[in-house]
């Protein structure tokens, strides 16, 4: 099937990498700018000729040009898809993930969110999104969650860039194909709901597996999660991952009995994973402090239990760069 509006985003970036204009593209072809621009829209498909000149120009073929290539379809891994995602995991909500499922339909959580981020002049993610465009290749967004993870500011470098979105819960995955369907008609994204203690694609598959908050979150092992983002890249490929912990001294200074709850239902939160990301096989790893946050300012569970302790507690925000090789 033939996606008029995904073949003009790809006559316009393959335009653009050119450095034509639309009145330059089309003195080269002997057409008006207003038929490019009826293509780049999506309104318009031209005829067998200029498809033949477009790929010439170009330089791929007019399969290509008219086709979307659906890497997650590629890699034969099955799963079922429907409704522009791929489902790795079942696709009814787990009982534990449904109020959470509902209220990020009913308040427009994942709207918010992409508008704020397209929007935003200072977020510390925008040049951690332009390092991660500039590798370029397929990147897998793991733990997108309601905010997008690093994804949003990635498109914000590179509009083209070609990313799997993915998340354990399928509504987060399904709401956001629907967004970004409707706002970018990007050809080069896609959607898998996924398990990432267990990722669903092959060994070295990726170029860049992006990481914002999706593994401090995880659901279940995350030794596991760093062993299969190290399977899944490429033999050069990096692993961009933003957390935070609560530090030994931060910690220290809570009382007694906050302490022991805090540890006691997150013990997460007081680990930085340094060591496991190592022992996952990663063999340079660069850290880079970036703004923290600290409870008052947060909705999470953890901070909840804060707030009923009657405790303010900070967190350390660190940005990682884990090179394979």
């Amino acid at each position: 099937m033939i996606h008029k509006v995904h073949f003009g985003k790809r006559v316009a970036a393959a335009r653009r990498s050119l450095g034509l204009s639309q009145s330059e593209l089309a003195d080269k072809l002997c057409v008006t700018s207003q038929a490019v621009s009826k293509w780049e829209v999506g309104s318009a498909l031209p005829d067998v000729e200029l498809l033949l000149a477009l790929s010439h120009l170009f330089g791929v073929t007019i399969n290509e040009l008219l086709e979307d290539a659906d890497p997650i379809t590629a890699m034969n891994i099955g799963g079922e898809f429907s409704n522009g995602v791929h489902c790795f995991v079942p696709r009814t909500e787990a009982p534990e993930r449904q109020d959470f499922a509902d209220a990020l339909r009913r308040e427009g959580w994942i709207p918010q969110n992409w508008h704020k981020f397209r929007t935003s002049r200072e977020h510390p993610f925008l040049p951690i999104g332009r390092r991660i465009a500039k590798i370029g290749g397929l990147i897998l967004e793991i733990g997108a969650g309601p905010g997008g993870g690093f994804m949003p500011f990635i498109l914000r470098a590179d509009p083209n860039a070609s990313i799997v979105i993915s998340d354990l819960c399928p509504a987060v995955v399904e709401e956001w194909h629907n967004l970004l369907e409707a706002e970018t008609g990007s050809p080069n994204l896609w959607f898998a709901a996924c398990d990432f203690t267990a990722l669903p694609f092959p060994d070295q598959s990726f170029s860049v597996v992006s990481d914002a908050g999706g593994l401090a979150n995880c659901i279940g092992d995350r030794r596991s999660a760093l062993r299969e983002i190290h399977r899944v890249l490429r033999s050069d490929g990096l692993f961009v991952s933003y957390s935070g912990f609560v530090s030994r001294d931060t910690f220290l200074t809570l009382p007694d009995t906050a302490r022991e709850r805090l540890r006691s239902e997150f013990p997460e939160a007081f680990e930085d994973l340094y060591e496991e990301t190592v022992l996952a096989g990663f063999r340079r790893i660069d850290s880079e402090a970036v703004v923290g946050w600290d409870t008052d300012h947060d909705e999470s569970g953890f901070a909840s239990l804060c707030r009923e302790l009657g405790v303010c507690v900070s967190w350390t925000g660190y940005v990682r760069y884990c090179y394979k090789t």
